[in-house]
Order: structure tokens, then sequence, then C-alpha cells
């Protein structure tokens, strides 16, 4: 029932009630529609590698020149966890790029670590078996590539032969050398054609820096004390049994796993990552009977 049927008795039936009022345009502020808002999402600013980096500057300890390097703002990079051969892993940066320092004028390189004044003997060494052919090296970049970061740890290790340094710092370079290879690897595919050469090439050299790190890591555990490379002897008996197994060298693994196991010094973290290794080893050796 419309209602305005009741008009129909005086003869008004051609009225359209279905609209009663005509629709149209409010002008009434209080009454007039707004668009409807898009709410838009604040842009997060890019992330750069520059951002975590700073110009550190240096005094030589072979040619005392005073020069700058690339270098890690501190507590800058957020770190999210390691691999279980225990290298860091970060957001947005690979650190290990820029923990080998470079003098352009002679060319002595060394990782920050291992800073520190050389007797006039190292000296010696380094002005006649590395500044005598070295080229110079550019280090007026934004940032370092891989690529830098390999010939500059690799320039580390020259350095540190001649110097005759501890076994300790050779065999830390070369842990460093593999770790950055590693993480070089994580950022290449090995299905496409322009980089499967590089990636041979690179995985090659990660294995290179990983056996000389692990000759001399046994061989600094012998000679030195603890801390070696910033590890207690836990740590470093983890590390071995980890590198140990890469090279099938079963029994060694199984000892310093053994060792971790039954130490009241190491920690819970670290226990469990050596029973997962373990089980590993375990798994492997049963597998290797039945074959």
């Amino acid at each position: 029932m419309g209602l305005l049927d009741g008009l129909s008795k005086l003869g008004v039936t051609n009225v359209d009630t279905d609209n009663l009022y005509e629709k149209a345009e409010s002008t009434h502020p209080a009454l007039r529609k707004e668009p409807e808002k898009k709410e838009e999402k604040p842009k997060q600013p890019e992330i750069r590698e520059e951002d975590f980096l700073l110009r550190k500057s240096y005094d030589c300890p072979v040619c005392e020149s005073k020069f700058k390097d690339l270098a890690l703002k501190s507590n800058r990079a957020r770190m999210t966890g390691t691999t279980k051969g225990l290298r860091p892993i970060y957001d947005h940066i690979e650190p290990l790029k820029y923990e080998t320092i470079v003098c352009p004028v002679c060319g002595y390189a060394v990782m920050n670590r291992y800073m520190i004044p050389l007797v006039p003997s190292q000296k010696k060494a380094i002005k006649e078996g590395i500044s005598v052919n070295f080229q110079g090296i550019n280090t007026d970049k934004e940032v370092y590539t891989y690529e830098d970061a390999i010939d500059r740890i690799t320039l580390a290790l020259a350095s540190a032969v001649v110097k005759r340094a501890k076994a300790s710092e050779k065999a830390y370079i070369c842990l460093k050398g593999g770790w950055l290879c590693e993480s070089y690897l994580d950022t290449l595919d090995p299905e496409d054609a322009k980089q499967e050469i590089l990636y041979e090439d690179i995985t090659e050299k990660k294995k290179e820096f990983m056996e000389n790190a692990y000759d001399g890591f046994i061989t600094a555990m012998q000679e030195e004390n603890y801390p070696i490379g910033g590890m207690d002897e836990m740590t470093l008996n983890y590390l071995i049994a980890v590198m140990a197994m890469e090279r099938g060298q079963y029994d060694v693994a199984s000892k310093m796993v053994a060792a971790i196991l039954q130490s009241v010094s190491a920690s819970s973290r670290l226990k469990d990552k050596a029973r997962e290794l373990k089980t590993e080893l375990v798994a492997i050796l049963r597998r290797n009977k039945q074959q």
C-alpha cells in the first residue's frame, strides 16, 4: 500500500510515489558526501649498503702513511643467525667485505683484529715482499664488491705469510676468506650459464681457503694459547669438527664433538649444535658402513 493510495477516490492515480524526493547532489556541508580517501602507507626508506659504512682513518704500521678505508659503523648491522659452520648472517650487508684494511701506499693488508704495531723485521719483510711490486689499490669507493673483498683478503694472507705471522692469524684470514666466498656463492645462481664458471671458481677458492684454515687452526691448537682467532677452546673444537666432516675426517670430528659434550665450560647453545652435528655424523657413518 503506497503513501498516496488514498487519493484514488479523488481520481488521482498516476502520481509516482517510488521516488518521493528527487535525488540531487547535496550542497549542505553537513550532508555533502566526501570522496572516500585511500589510506596511503608511508614509503619505507631504501636501505643501501653505503648507509652501514664510514671512512675510517688509519696509520699504516709499515710505511706510516695516513689513509682512510671503508669500515662498518658500530652496532649498525643486524645479525639474524649463523650457519652450521658459525658464519654470521646479517641483514642487508655482508660485513666480511669490510674486515680487511689495506694501505693504498705500501700494500700492507691486515684483518682489523690484527691491526697492531709490527716489529722492524716484519716491516722490512713487507716492504721487500709486498711493497716493492705493489701497483696500488682503489680504496675510493662507496662500497666494495665481493671481488674487491676477495682480492683484499688474499692480499692480507700474502702479508701474513711475508711477515711470518702466527698460524692462528693465517688460519683466521683463511677462515674469513672461506666465509666470504660462501657468502658470495649465496648470491650466485649455478644454473645461470653466465655465472656457471664464476660459481665454479669461487667454489674452488672457498675450498682452498677452508682447507688452509683447517690446517692452520690444527697447528695453532698445538702451538698457541687460547683464545685462538678470538675463539675459546670449545668453540674452536666445534669449528674444527665441522671442517673435518667436510673433509671426510670423521674420526677427528667425533673426537671434537665428544670433547664439547663432555666439557663443563661449553655453553648449552654450543652443546646443542654439537648434538646436531653428532646426529649428522652418526647418520653418515651408518650410511658409509652399509655401502
